[in-house]
């Protein structure tokens, strides 16, 4: 692809705000040309690339609009400290399956 055509691409991604693709069009258009993508896998590629950076850039403005006091996940919570918590069990529930199965969950008391 020539060089004018790439630069016109990207001067369209960033006017259509995907700065994501526009920052990894070169890159996704080498690899489409050697994995000889068709024109939806490339698509697929492509604006799946910019929904996940959107998401996660969404997430952390979240996070820190919140002003959380700490910044606290799962990952680094230490399940040793309280040995009673199944860690098995916790991250079930942080994926939220019950949810779209339609199950009721109940916490309760203090962990023994």
């Amino acid at each position: 692809m020539s060089t004018p055509q790439i630069e016109r691409l990207r001067a369209h991604c960033h006017r259509l705000r995907l700065y994501q693709v526009e920052a990894e069009l070169s890159g996704l258009l080498e690899q489409a040309a050697k994995k000889d993508m068709s024109y939806s896998d490339f698509l697929d590629e492509l604006l799946g690339l910019e929904v996940r950076s959107k998401t996660e850039k969404h997430l952390t403005m979240r996070v820190n609009m919140a002003r959380f006091p700490f910044h606290k996940t799962l990952e680094s919570f230490d399940f040793k400290f309280q040995p009673s918590i199944d860690p098995k069990i916790i991250r079930e529930l942080s994926s939220c399956r019950y949810v779209s199965s339609g199950e009721n969950v109940l916490l309760l008391g203090p962990p023994d």
